[in-house]
């Protein structure tokens, strides 16, 4: 038996809630909403909890003891999206994410809505997790901010240009022994009513801070360096946007170092730097995303996917694939049909996000 979680109909029930609600005074600022796992053979528990807070920030804890397979159905949202998770307990099928592992990923493409997609956990596990979402552009641009020199330049670039379509930006790092603490502050937090939310928005500011300082002080570490000076770091960035935009058929290295302006030893250097990884293991990243994204469109076949995104050869497409992915195409492609078909989809599907290694 699989057991099913709608946290998409605790949002809207809470929405229904505030709209048909009389006015009262509060102590409490949270507009979250709680869904509790139903098991009816009561042999399993849990629960998905959203917090979200004027200034922003929405926390989500979620926690399950797990007799049985569970599909979470989670609620939409509207991009642009920041989101911070981080794993404590159990490993994310969903997002291949291990305990004691995290997380940092943006999803810039607005002017669209993302359906309520879904997580799958399976039976005879323990999970615990802690999610932040905050609207990077909201968030990193208010009135008190002054400057955005302390943000990845990633980051940067995005809330500075309008030109977005290749700015996404994706992390993973280590739980750390201070995130670990704060963490375990979070799900253990001792305070009630008003106090409580101040405590857990100031502890998520924490985490948030964690998260961005070593990206942000490594690309300083960056511009200080003997190898990269000026705007070396910019020609970097460039780079990248020429490659994903023909990611079909990329120019040489010795090409792409020509068309940014960097010789061919910096531009593999400062790539490593700033990406950690080469020039063609970003390429061959974002190749892999993006037929996994084209697959899911269930609109041409696996010879076509694999045409679009550079591989003549089938074989070698689903060798790739299968590394980056470790299922063949074919087999993700059948879940996902499955999935859809029983509109309890357990796959998570993000477009355009930054597939930095």
């Amino acid at each position: 038996m699989t057991l099913f979680l709608s946290a998409r109909e605790a949002y809207h029930q809470q929405q229904n809630t505030t709209l048909t609600s009389e006015p009262t005074k509060t102590n409490s600022y949270n507009t979250g909403y709680l869904a509790v796992l139903d098991d009816p053979k009561q042999q399993s528990q849990g629960y998905y909890h959203v917090m979200a807070f004027p200034t922003g920030i929405n926390l989500l804890v979620k926690q399950y003891d797990l007799a049985e397979d569970l599909i979470v159905e989670t609620e939409a949202y509207n991009l642009p999206l920041m989101e911070f998770s981080f794993a404590l307990v159990g490993d994310n099928e969903s997002e291949m994410i291990p305990a004691g592992q995290n997380f940092t990923a943006t999803y810039f493409d607005f002017d669209q809505e993302i359906p309520g997609s879904g997580s799958y956990w399976q039976a005879g596990q323990c999970i615990l997790e802690v999610e932040i979402g905050i609207n990077p552009q909201e968030f990193f641009c208010r009135d008190e901010v002054s400057g955005l020199d302390f943000l990845p330049k990633s980051l940067q670039l995005y809330l500075e240009t309008d030109n977005i379509s290749f700015l996404n930006y994706f992390r993973m790092g280590q739980n750390t022994p201070e995130i670990q603490i704060i963490l375990h502050q979070i799900v253990n937090c001792p305070f009630q009513g008003l106090i409580k939310e101040i405590y857990l928005q100031t502890k998520c500011l924490e985490l948030i801070a964690l998260k961005l300082e070593p990206d942000t002080s490594g690309e300083r570490e960056l511009m200080r360096s003997r190898i990269l000076r000026g705007d070396d770091i910019n020609r970097i960035y460039h780079a990248r946007a020429i490659l994903i935009s023909n990611f079909d058929n990329p120019p040489s290295l010795l090409e792409l170092a020509r068309q940014v302006g960097l010789n061919d030893y910096k531009l593999k250097i400062g790539f490593r730097q700033v990406f950690n990884t080469t020039v063609f293991g970003y390429l061959w990243a974002y190749r892999m995303e993006k037929a996994r994204t084209l697959i899911m469109s269930q609109q041409m076949t696996i010879k076509q996917v694999a045409k679009i995104v550079g591989y003549d050869c089938p074989s070698r497409f689903a060798v790739a694939f299968k590394k980056r992915f470790d299922i063949q195409p074919s087999q993700y492609l059948d879940r996902f049909i499955v999935a859809k078909n029983t509109e309890k989809n357990p796959f998570r599907h993000i477009l355009g996000s930054d597939f930095s290694l």
